[in-house]
Parts: structure tokens; C-alpha cells; sequence
């Protein structure tokens, strides 16, 4: 086997061993929440989405009014780990304070899936960037898998970005087979949404090669759609909620703010929670630089048509501007930094790189250990107390304002310095047409 190979397994086993010593012993909120969902899928079945919505949550099981907001797929592997592995989640209000307890069973085999899924990325990583440089595939490879962040997100706390990554990058690794590529880019969206951006950026990518688009983007919809067909088929009344429940929170201020990742809706509720101020306008209209800052990667990819390259820039542009960015958000952006520094150059390469170890301060910043005895009815203390040691620990709203300011900011100059050297190329095709036309 040659080196670059035992560095790449030495970084899977180091960070595999990592994440299966932690993951039995924490929950985050979502993994109690994820049981309920699991339940109503395993009893309504095709009609799922029709019992999606908060009405009655704790009739059906739920610890938390919160609805289910996402595309099908995750709720059919919940559905089947808790048919297989059964588990439990205890709520309950004793001394005038709301208790969930996690069976460690349920947490942990939610989150194996995670962490294959992450598993699955640093090799996708590598695979893609191996053929620009067997260094920068190992770097990337690195960065992604023993980033804090995905560690936190996948190990930790529990949540699927990963998997909706993997999809995603699992389509760009299979770009010369036309058909599977668009089913997947389609498919990662039924997992989760919040890969919209990349996936436009494929449907762009797909009319500007011009021949057979309309058969690259009806593959596209074939993925996403395939896995509403049972609902479609057997159920199809409870999918006429559907669009409300996928629009998401109605806009608002960023609380708590060690949770927002956004700097601009982050400073915006800083302000008004501590002077009062009416910043809300400001959040209503992130939609404003997110259009501004779409078009350049769009006018990019039009000249540069580096898929790749381009739906990690649109991934960068949608952290940067929505206005509310969930620190499980920073796991699909990790990696396509990891993707945009191996494949641009110069002060982009550095700025990505840069970023996506910034990304990683956050668990590091935070009190980590609450996850840890939080739903965890009997904790592992020592291992409470040793998280405890190795983060810092911050509760106050400031240094967590400045973080999100600062990746807000390292996002705007990677997408800038990314796509503004691009605009020569639109003048000098306006122009041209000019003179054609003249």
C-alpha cells in the first residue's frame, strides 16, 4: 500500500475511533425528537406528511412541538432503525422542569448513520481531489473527518447533514455517468433541503451544456421525487401541507446566539437585544445579497464550468447570507471548501483552507459537555468532565457574535475573490456582441 493510502486510513481510523467513543454517551435535542418522527412514520405511513406538523405532537409522541420539515428519506431510516432497535425516549415535568431522557441505544444507532455517512465524505473527498493532487486529497480528506465540526455534529449532537452531503458528492464523483449524477444531485434534496443552492448550480450546469439538458434535468426530478412516490401513490392528500411545512421559520431573531452562525442576523439581534433596536428589516431581506452574490457564481460557472467548484461556492454564498445558518449547516461547508481550495488557486485556495479550520473553533467555544448528561438520564461523567477540560467553555453572547462575524466575513472575501476576476469574462462577451451586432 502506498503512503498517501496509510495516511488516509490512519485519518479514518483516528477519527472513526473518535467519533464510536463518543457518540453512545450524547444526544442532542433532535435525536429525542427524531424518536417521535420515527413512531408517526412506522404508524401512518404514506400518510406521514399529513401528521408532519405540530398539531397534537405530544398525542403522538413527540418530546417537542417541532415539526418535521424535511424530505422523506431521513423519516423512512428513522422509521426503520427504531423497527429494528426499538429504544426510548422518556419526557416528562417533575419540580416544575421539562425532563427528555435518550435511550443510548436509539442515540447511537442514529448516529452510526451519521458517521457513515461522514466516513463516506472523506473518502468522496479523496476520491474527487485525487487526480488534481494525492496531497491536497489527503489534506481534504483531514480537514473534513477531524474537523471539530463534524465531529460535533455527526457524534455528538446528531444531526443528517452529512447524508445529504454524500449524496450530493456522490453525484459529482459519478459526473461522467450523466443519468446517476442528476438522480443523486435530486436525491440529496429529499434528504435535505438546505443543499438547494448546489443543486441549482447542477440544473445551470445542466442547460448551459446545452444537448439533452431536458433529459439531465428530468433525471434531476426523477431523484427527488422518487422517494415521495409511495405518499404520491398511496397518499397523496397528505402531501397538500407539504409546501408549508418545507418553507421553514417565519423570520425572526437569531436566539440563542451562540447557535447562529450568520454574522449579519447574529449583529442584528445583538443589537436588539441589547440596545432595542428594531434590526428585523435586516433579516427580512438576506434574500437581497444572496441574489446579488447567486448571480456571480451563476456568471462564473458560465465561463469556468467547474461544477464542483461552483456548487461549493453556492454553498458558501447560502451560509453567508440565509439568515438563519444552524451550526450543523458548517458540515456540508466544510467540505466544499475542502473542494473549492483544491480545485481554484491563489488567495482562494488559502481563503477556503483558512475558513474551513475556522468553521471548527465552534464546539470548541462551546460548552460541549451539556450534550453530553443533558438526555442522558445516567452520563458518563468522567467523560463529561473531560470534554469539559478540553473545550472553552463560553456562555456569554459576544465572543459567539464576533465567530459569526468572522465567518460571515471569511465567506464574503472566498466567494468574491472567487467570482469578481470572473466578470472580465461577461464584459468581454458583451462586448463581442456589440461588435457583432455593429
Amino acid at each position: 500500500m502506498e503512503r498517501p493510502r496509510y495516511l488516509l486510513l490512519l485519518i479514518i481510523v483516528s477519527g472513526l475511533s473518535l467519533r464510536l467513543a463518543l457518540a453512545p454517551y450524547s444526544a442532542g435535542s433532535d435525536l429525542a425528537q427524531f424518536y417521535g418522527f420515527a413512531g408517526t412514520m412506522l404508524e401512518k405511513k404514506a400518510c406521514f406528511y399529513a401528521y408532519a406538523d405540530v398539531v397534537g405532537f405530544w398525542n403522538k409522541g413527540w418530546p417537542y412541538p417541532w415539526p418535521y420539515v424535511y424530505g422523506p428519506v431521513m423519516a423512512y431510516v428513522l422509521a426503520l432503525i427504531r423497527y429494528v432497535v426499538g429504544g426510548s425516549v422518556r419526557a416528562f415535568w417533575s419540580g416544575g422542569n421539562y425532563y427528555v431522557y435518550v435511550d443510548p441505544t436509539w442515540a447511537f444507532s442514529v448516529k452510526l448513520v451519521f458517521i457513515l455517512a461522514d466516513t463516506a465524505v472523506a473518502f468522496l473527498l479523496y476520491l474527487l481531489l485525487r487526480e488534481k493532487s494525492e496531497k491536497l486529497a489527503i489534506l481534504g480528506a483531514a480537514l473534513y473527518y477531524l474537523n471539530p465540526i463534524t465531529i460535533h455534529v455527526s457524534a455528538v449532537y446528531g444531526m443528517f447533514d452529512g447524508l445529504a452531503l454524500a449524496f450530493f458528492l456522490l453525484g459529482l464523483y459519478l459526473s461522467s455517468r450523466e443519468r446517476s449524477s442528476y438522480i443523486l444531485y435530486g436525491f440529496s434534496l429529499a434528504v435535505k433541503h438546505t443543499l438547494v443552492f448546489p443543486a441549482l448550480l447542477s440544473l445551470w450546469d445542466a442547460v448551459l451544456r446545452g444537448k439533452r439538458a431536458v433529459q439531465r434535468i428530468a433525471f434531476f426530478l426523477l431523484g427527488g421525487l422518487l422517494p415521495f412516490l409511495p405518499m404520491i401513490l398511496l397518499c397523496p392528500s397528505s402531501l397538500r401541507g407539504l409546501p408549508d411545512l418545507m418553507r421553514g421559520l417565519k423570520v425572526s431573531y437569531t436566539v440563542p446566539l451562540s447557535y447562529s452562525m450568520n454574522g449579519v442576523s447574529s449583529l442584528a439581534t445583538y443589537l436588539h437585544m441589547t440596545g432595542g433596536s428594531d434590526t428585523l428589516p435586516v433579516l427580512r431581506h438576506w434574500y437581497v445579497p444572496t441574489l446579488v452574490l447567486l448571480s456571480l457564481v451563476l456568471i462564473r460557472h458560465t465561463f469556468n464550468r467547474n461544477l464542483a467548484a461552483s456548487a461549493a461556492l453556492a454553498y458558501a454564498v447560502f451560509t453567508a447570507t440565509y439568515w438563519r445558518v444552524n451550526p450543523q449547516y458548517l458540515v456540508p461547508l466544510v467540505a466544499f471548501l475542502v473542494i473549492l481550495a483544491a480545485l481554484d488557486e491563489g488567495a482562494v485556495t488559502i481563503l477556503s483552507l483558512f475558513t474551513a479550520v475556522y468553521a471548527g473553533i465552534w464546539p470548541i467555544m462551546q460548552p460541549s459537555a451539556f450534550w453530553f448528561h443533558v438526555h442522558m438520564e445516567n452520563p458518563n461523567w468522567a467523560l463529561v468532565h473531560f470534554v469539559d477540560a478540553v473545550t472553552f467553555r463560553v456562555f456569554s453572547d459576544e465572543p459567539y457574535v464576533a465567530y459569526s462575524i468572522g465567518l460571515t466575513l471569511l465567506l464574503y472575501a472566498v466567494i468574491l475573490t472567487a467570482t469578481v476576476p470572473h466578470l472580465k469574462n461577461l464584459k468581454a462577451w458583451l462586448s463581442e456582441r456589440e461588435w457583432v451586432r455593429a
